[in-house]
């Protein structure tokens, strides 16, 4: 178990700060920055930092005991019924409401971390299994001689133009 420990990939200390502001609720843009990485186009760099430490994470998360099945059964779970207080006239009144916000989030934070989104771009899909196929088809003609109809203009139901119903 040593053995495979040391051979883990680890976390450098900017992906370790990274990922600490991101699970605080920074942006990836303001978690980069926070972090301590420097570049001309944060979005860009925390896009590019997000995929390095994507690759690391599930080893680490599986080392420490945090399997997908534990993610879902223990934190997932109970964050899919977090609930938030609602006040209504001035204060007097209040009702719980689901926390869409909450459970939006913790389930995309999870599902980022262990790379699960198909990726948005054809060519690195590839790599995924995934093929895009585009097809490129003629449509019918909009008018057809045979199924063509014309409105009666009497209060009738329409014809075709054999004058059948």
């Amino acid at each position: 178990m040593a053995a495979e420990r040391s051979s883990l990939k680890k976390l450098t200390p900017r992906q370790h700060a990274f990922v600490k502001n991101l699970a605080k609720g920074a942006s990836q843009k303001d978690a980069f920055i926070a972090a301590g990485y420097k570049a001309k186009h944060p979005d860009q760099g925390a896009h590019q930092a997000l995929k390095q430490i994507q690759g690391k994470v599930p080893q680490i998360m599986d080392q420490m005991g945090l399997t997908n099945h534990l993610l879902i059964e223990k934190y997932l779970v109970p964050l899919l019924e977090a609930e938030e207080t609602k006040f209504f006239n001035g204060g007097k009144k209040r009702i719980n409401v689901p926390a869409l916000g909450t459970r939006h989030a913790a389930l995309d934070t999870a599902f980022k971390l262990r790379g699960s989104y198909a990726p948005r771009n054809p060519k690195e899909a590839e790599g995924f299994g995934v093929k895009v196929i585009v097809m490129d088809m003629p449509r019918p003609p909009k008018h057809h001689p045979a199924i063509d109809v014309q409105p009666s203009g009497n209060g009738k139901p329409p014809t075709d133009k054999n004058g059948q119903d």
